[in-house]
């Protein structure tokens, strides 16, 4: 129900998951990350705990394949599942259950899987890394857009549209980028138009986040903007009052 990619970043280590679907808030179940540990879709009559066990196993140190050996061996509704895998040194693994509605299945490449099912047909996936492939010079989540704008530029999830998702951990626990656009006509026209707001709004901020070694990794910069904010404030007090 589904059209996802699983990747790694193998410049910055940036592991993510975008995700598009003709269901509500896909952006919310089908992606499971870890930073330093790899990435995982879950979808097609999603089991959540596919994601959850998957990251605890690749916490364990198991690489891509033995994960989802694992995580398929102990779910009994498997043949209903689809599942993609991309562990901490880009190893990719992937899974489509033989009662997946067609078209399903995945594509695996160098550091990533591309996978959806009830797709128009295999060449969702096919867009979908050739956009991946061909934007290298890009940071992830730039590049994760652009292959969801692929996958539904040919054709898509052949129910229709309805959500779209973006989540990307980086070095913190905390993830680097978390957007979603849960119920809309055309998402991912508005998941771009939000990750541009997060480009402006959002990633200035991100050099002076908290960092699981250093809450203050700069200081100085976050008094300047605390100063900055507290003194618009007061100008629009101000103007409120001389209306």
């Amino acid at each position: 129900m589904t059209f996802s990619i699983v990747a790694r970043c193998p410049r910055t280590g940036m592991l993510g998951v975008a995700t598009s679907s003709k269901a509500l808030a896909a952006g919310g179940m089908v992606p499971y990350c870890r930073a330093g540990l790899g990435a995982i879709a879950s979808q097609s009559f999603v089991n959540p705990y596919l994601g959850i066990e998957g990251i605890t196993l690749l916490e364990q140190g198991l690489a891509a394949a033995r994960v989802l050996e694992r995580i398929i061996e102990s779910d009994r509704g498997r043949d209903l599942r689809q599942v993609a895998i991309v562990d901490r040194d880009g190893h990719t693994a992937a899974y489509t259950g033989d009662k997946c509605i067609p078209w399903a299945g995945a594509l695996e490449g160098r550091g990533h899987v591309c996978l959806g099912n009830i797709l128009v047909s295999e060449d969702v996936t096919k867009a979908m890394a050739h956009a991946f492939e061909t934007s290298d010079d890009e940071p992830l989540p730039e590049r994760l857009l652009r292959a969801l704008e692929a996958g539904q530029e040919a054709g898509g999830d052949r129910r229709g549209r309805q959500s779209a998702g973006i989540y990307v951990v980086h070095t913190e626990e905390y993830p680097y980028c978390d957007l979603r656009v849960d119920d809309h006509p055309d998402p991912i026209p508005e998941l771009h138009r939000i990750f541009e707001v997060f480009q402006r709004e959002e990633a200035p901020f991100l050099p002076m986040m908290p960092r699981k070694d250093d809450y203050t990794p700069d200081w100085e910069a976050a008094i300047r903007m605390r100063e900055m904010l507290e003194s618009s404030l007061e100008e629009e007090a101000a103007a409120t009052r001389e209306r």
